[in-house]
């Protein structure tokens, strides 16, 4: 019987207790654009449509830089949209059901050659946080605009569907604005 009823508490509690998205449901038009190619066999392009920067500090010096910046990944897109609906719903890809939500924090970065930059951020994405690499460059003057590249290991975020490529490249292009505070 205790089984019954912890089983059935717990099922209640994920059914009905899902995440807070006030904060992704008032974000204001993305900042830019990110993209990354999920391919498996063929390059599948995604965009995240609803993102922003919550927190930003010191753009003018890359080397003491901070940003956070939160993705709606609701909002993930892509033109099959077959494709698109089962990464959004399975366990194995998003799950966006369970987490609406990824975060990206950058605390500093070094200097690798003139105006282009290395860094180790923390990506949390399906509520595990990993340090991905990005190299980006960035305007000299404000606003500032940065051009990022990175490669996610997918499984390192519990992505296990067969079919994709271990490694999925991503881009970002933005104009460092903060959007909304959290």
């Amino acid at each position: 019987m205790f089984k019954l009823i912890t089983t059935f508490t717990l099922v209640t509690a994920f059914l009905f207790l899902q995440p807070d998205t006030a904060l992704l449901d008032q974000l204001p038009p993305a900042p830019g654009t990110i993209e990354f190619i999920g391919d498996a066999g063929t390059p599948n392009v995604f965009t995240f449509e609803n993102w922003g920067f919550t927190q930003i500090e010191n753009a003018g010096d890359p080397e003491n830089i901070r940003v956070e910046a939160v993705f709606d990944v609701r909002s993930l897109q892509c033109d099959w949209k077959e494709l698109e609906k089962n990464i959004l719903k399975k366990k194995d890809y998003f799950f966006v059901r369970k987490f609406p939500e990824a975060r990206l924090l950058i605390d500093g970065a070094t200097a690798i050659e003139e105006g282009k930059y290395t860094t180790e951020a923390l990506l949390t994405l399906k509520g595990i946080s990993k340090k991905v690499t990005l190299v980006f460059t960035l305007s000299e003057e404000a606003p500032y605009t940065v051009h990022a590249e990175g490669v996610i290991q997918r499984r390192m975020f519990k992505f296990t569907g067969d079919g994709p490529k271990e490694e999925v490249p991503v881009k970002v292009d933005a104009v460092l604005e903060v959007r909304q505070k959290n």
